[in-house]
């Protein structure tokens, strides 16, 4: 909805009002009264949402209203006008008698054209943040009832190159294009189920992703920590466990949320080929920096569960970037939602981490198989989920006990990697156990 679009709605709903509730509406705005005609105060009120006059002090000479009573929703749609006319201006007040079409050209506005990003608040103004950053009037957030993490497709004007962009039109909230308020849930009223729906990693025979089906099953809802000391492979675990994930869910979001990353590591998540939403900050940039794109993400996350979605978010670089008092916070947005919706939390931390009475799944990764250049380094007799009775099928039930077993009659975790090495599937293992293996 462009500028001239909400003036109009303002324009309707004054002159669906009385003259003494008009009146007070310019009061509370502080408009310039010079007539008592209700048609010459509706003009004033838009000249002050148009951001065409200063704001006028209020007077105490005349007769107190009748009513102290207003429209509260009427007076901050004015305001919000006036905040974003005023934004493509540099917040300065121009010509009382200048139009709206005759502004854009008065503020030597660069040609309108799109931007795509997402909905964050940084403490003082909305913003879209995408390759630039776009102001986005409250009047649109409170139209369509936007959210922190909506991922928004507007148009945008510029004053000049140095400026933000101002939207001037939504065109989509989270792929669909809007015309009403969005009709969704509120995350913090979901009802906490289990974690009941298996997730399979395994496409291929990617071992990794075989070994984490076996002994750490995920599933839909789960708060999951990969548990894993310096050096182990965690990175490269996690890109591995997104690419199973979009392997095998097409419909599923799949976001990676990385803190304090190499540059490098950056470039190579970020040309995957997969369809996954990216978020990062390398390793220097500030504590403000880390935490904010950490909320972004997980509010990102959020929103999709809102509209009866499966996400799953993979997180790394958490513990070292951003405050402990906000690590649990974060965790405990896993969710299985009774409503419908899923959010999944995958999050790789230090082994010192205590992760008791807070994750749901844990898998553990070996200092030592990682010094002997063993990998998948994963510490098989430390990781496990809870209800894997429900997420495994019996055939695998009875492979995880049986290789369980071996590592505690003294086989080594090597040889029991180079069995998932020297098979195609975990169907293909089982039946190697089976004959004696």
């Amino acid at each position: 909805m462009q500028g001239d679009e909400m003036l109009k709605d303002v324009r309707e709903r004054l002159e669906n009002m009385t003259i003494y509730e008009v009146r007070q509406i310019a009061r509370e705005v502080k408009s310039h009264l010079t007539s008592g005609q209700k048609g010459a105060i509706i003009e004033a009120i838009l000249s002050i949402a148009r951001g065409e006059v200063e704001l006028a002090p209020q007077s105490k000479r005349g007769a107190p209203p009748k009513s102290d009573r207003y429209d509260e929703r009427l007076v901050a749609d004015v305001l919000c006008c006036r905040e974003y006319f005023l934004s493509l201006n540099g917040g300065r007040s121009e010509n009382p008698t200048m139009t709206v079409t005759d502004s854009v050209c008065a503020y030597n506005a660069l040609p309108e054209k799109e931007y795509c990003g997402y909905l964050d608040w940084d403490g003082r103004n909305y913003f879209l943040f995408g390759k630039e950053r776009v102001f986005v009037s409250e009047l649109f957030v409170t139209r369509f009832s936007l959210r922190l993490g909506d991922a928004v497709r507007c148009k945008g004007l510029k004053k000049n190159a140095a400026d933000a962009a101002g939207a001037s039109e939504i065109l989509t909230v989270n792929g669909t294009s809007v015309c009403e308020p969005l009709k969704r849930k509120n995350f913090s009223s979901l009802t906490h189920l289990y974690p009941a729906m298996r997730i399979n990693l395994s496409c291929g025979d990617n071992v990794s992703r075989r070994m984490i089906d076996l002994f750490a099953p995920l599933a839909l809802g789960q708060r999951g920590i990969i548990s894993a000391p310096a050096n182990s492979g965690k990175t490269t675990l996690i890109k591995s466990i997104a690419h199973g994930i979009c392997a095998n869910y097409r419909d599923f979001e799949v976001i990676v949320l990385t803190l304090g990353t190499r540059p490098e590591e950056i470039t190579e998540f970020t040309k995957s080929s997969d369809n996954i939403t990216y978020f990062y900050t390398s390793f220097d940039r500030s504590d403000e920096e880390h935490l904010s794109r950490a909320n972004l993400a997980f509010e990102y996350a959020k929103r999709r569960v809102e509209l009866d979605k499966n996400a799953v978010i993979l997180v790394d670089g958490l513990y070292e970037n951003v405050p402990a008092e906000f690590i649990k916070n974060y965790l405990f947005c896993a969710i299985n939602a009774e409503e419908g919706g899923s959010l999944t939390v995958i999050a790789a931390m230090p082994s010192d981490f205590n992760y008791s009475g807070v994750a749901n799944t844990v898998l553990s990764l070996s200092s030592v198989l990682a010094a002997e250049r063993t990998f998948p380094a994963i510490d098989i007799l430390k990781s496990y989920s809870g209800r894997e009775e429900i997420l495994l099928n019996e055939e695998e039930r009875r492979l995880s006990v049986a290789l369980r077993t071996k590592l505690s009659h003294g086989e080594t975790a090597e040889n029991i990697i180079n069995l998932f090495k020297e098979t195609k599937s975990n169907a293909e293992l089982a039946e190697l156990i089976k004959n004696g293996r």
